[in-house]
């Protein structure tokens, strides 16, 4: 996603959006994405970034550019002070390797760092979060993000102040939203957000969107506008900034079903180029459709297709496949009645629905604790 910044994000943080969408398949020729990634390399003369985005999108290699950016590079890094451990020399070494994207570099620096016990837990935190900012800038790299929230978590349970615990939610709520788990991500970029400062790893416009698009799948219709109530910043950005997401929030808490599709579809198309939820970009449309589905289906026993097709504002067709694939998989608690030509939810009462995935879902948990509980009585003598 494309997005102006609020507070001082790094000018090269933003390189690595454009190399990603250079790497996919309609924007591989796209000469003002070359020219914008080109020009960012050329301004931060950053070096071993340029070899990198060679060999990664195939460009041709300037062997003499390259070595005027090295030789720049190498004279910036010889002003750098002796570390003494406890000024933040090293931590300007560390920024540096990192805005020019030494990725081993400043691997080595941050994880040296962070292993050093004689440091405080707050510069030990700094050095982790380098580590998570050097992943997410160097392919997105889910795994390492992950090794980097969880490091930090053990600092941060040891002593870490108000201001390290705070950066952390913003960064494990990314990270969060990298491996689908919506709710929790929800949950953190609620609590971050008035009091978000991690603008050295994205900016407030990111923040603001990944907290809707989140928001927006984790919780309920209610739960959902109550939430970004309180959050002002969250509503004046969309309303002034954003006003496709604010559509499609007010359009699911509404019940507008057709435009809350057009919405989703605008989304698709943004969220699709966008490092951290490419993967499963497909999967998140289809979460949000699922969401729609069962919000209008809870309220009646019974209803036509041609009734919510047109509520949604696509073919017959189209409801009545989608449906029978979200039923077989038993997302959807209902059938399709073919004669009739309707959905049928059994639901009295909208609860109904719910209770029964809820009755299923304890049936299969329990059956896998019973299991378990018989393999540990096997081995256990009595």
């Amino acid at each position: 996603m494309e997005l102006s910044a609020e507070g001082t994000t790094p000018e090269y943080m933003a390189l690595a959006g454009i190399k990603f969408k250079l790497s996919l398949p309609q924007f591989k020729d796209n000469p003002q994405l070359k020219d914008q990634l080109f020009q960012g390399i050329k301004a931060g003369n950053m070096a071993p970034y340029y070899k990198e985005v060679c060999t990664d999108l195939g460009w041709n290699f300037d062997q003499k550019l390259y070595d005027e950016m090295t030789k720049e590079n190498q004279d910036r890094l010889s002003k750098f002070e002796d570390d003494d451990s406890e000024t933040p020399v090293w931590q300007d070494r560390l920024d540096y390797m990192c805005s020019i994207g030494d990725k081993e570099a400043a691997t080595v620096l941050a994880t040296t760092k962070y292993e050093d016990s004689t440091l405080t837990t707050n510069r030990r935190l700094d050095a982790i979060f380098a580590l998570f900012r050097i992943a997410y800038f160097h392919g997105c790299n889910v795994k390492d993000m992950g090794k980097a929230v969880s490091k930090a978590h053990e600092l941060v349970d040891k002593g870490g102040d108000w201001r390290s615990r705070n950066k952390l939610k913003a960064y494990e709520a990314i990270y969060c939203l990298a491996v689908r788990d919506y709710n929790h991500s929800a949950e953190l970029f609620i609590d971050c957000v008035s009091t978000f400062e991690s603008y050295e790893l994205v900016d407030f416009g990111t923040i603001i969107q990944y907290c809707v698009l989140a928001c927006a799948l984790a919780l309920e219709r209610h739960a959902l506008q109550a939430a970004l109530r309180r959050q002002g910043a969250a509503v004046q950005a969309l309303r002034s900034r954003f006003p496709e997401l604010r559509e499609l929030v007010e359009s699911l808490h509404e019940c507008r079903y057709a435009d809350f599709m057009k919405s989703l579809a605008w989304v698709e198309t943004q969220i699709c180029v966008d490092p951290v939820f490419r993967p499963h970009y497909q999967h998140y449309v289809r979460e949000a459709r699922i969401k729609a589905y069962v919000q209008l289906l809870r309220a009646y026993r019974s209803l036509s297709l041609d009734n919510i097709a047109d509520t949604f504002g696509v073919t017959r067709e189209f409801v009545e496949e989608e449906i029978s694939s979200f039923t077989a998989a038993g997302r959807l608690q209902c059938r399709i009645d073919a004669v009739a030509g309707c959905v049928v939810t059994g639901a009295g009462r909208g609860a109904d629905a719910d209770r029964s995935q809820l009755y299923q879902a304890t049936i299969r948990e329990g059956d896998l604790l019973l299991n378990r509980v018989k393999k540990l009585a096997s081995v256990i003598n009595f």
